[in-house]
């Protein structure tokens, strides 16, 4: 499994990029989104996520420009009928926060919009990935929102991913008892606050 190159950006196309990483240049397909990323960073080096697909008749390394979008492009192939490529058109099509956003607001319309995907697609998409990608509307974007929701509740979150939920989830719930329960916590420890935000947690996730 390859995770990451660092290296440096040699050429980038559209859809690709050739990353130099010690005198080896690697070949990785890239969403339009992280090409126009990458050709910022021309003859820098930098670091690419990687995924590599092995099927029966190829095998194919694609590049990200960061987590988000890279679990993105793994949950897309979650739902049937997607597949790497179009996988790919969506993550060139929308920017992950806007189709995290347009899969919590069921939008239908803006993701009838992305090439490939008709009204029935959108709608599978909603069904399949509305609760695993989510997204929480604050002054930050919502993807940045849920990178730090960890920090200062990471043994909470991880409680509740060993008991089999999932992360994103998680996170989404956490997030909305910490908003409405604010002025209690801030009264509270540390440790305090989290013996009280585990049962809410709990029960909103039952």
């Amino acid at each position: 499994m390859i995770n990451a190159l660092n290296g440096k950006i040699v050429e980038v196309t559209h859809n690709s990029v050739i990353v130099d990483v010690n005198g080896v240049e690697y070949y990785a397909e890239v969403s339009t989104n992280a090409a126009s990323y990458f050709s910022s960073h021309r003859n820098e080096k930098v670091r690419v996520l990687t995924k590599l697909n092995i099927s029966e008749y190829a095998t194919s390394l694609y590049g990200f420009k960061d987590e988000e979008e890279r679990d993105c492009f793994n949950q897309l192939q979650t739902v049937p009928g997607i597949g790497a490529k179009q996988a790919l058109k969506v993550l060139s099509s929308i920017s992950v926060e806007d189709f995290i956003k347009a899969l919590d607001q069921r939008d239908i319309s803006a993701l009838s919009r992305i090439p490939g995907i008709g009204a029935k697609s959108a709608q599978k998409l909603i069904l399949q990935l509305r609760d695993t990608l989510v997204y929480t509307d604050d002054s930050a974007s919502g993807v940045e929102n849920l990178k730090n929701i960890g920090k200062q509740w990471n043994d909470i979150l991880e409680s509740f991913i060993a008991m089999g939920y999932d992360k994103k989830v998680v996170q989404k719930k956490l997030d909305e008892i910490l908003k409405k329960e604010s002025s209690k916590l801030a009264t509270m420890s540390h440790e305090k606050a989290e013996a009280f935000i585990f049962p809410i947690l709990l029960r909103s996730l039952a």
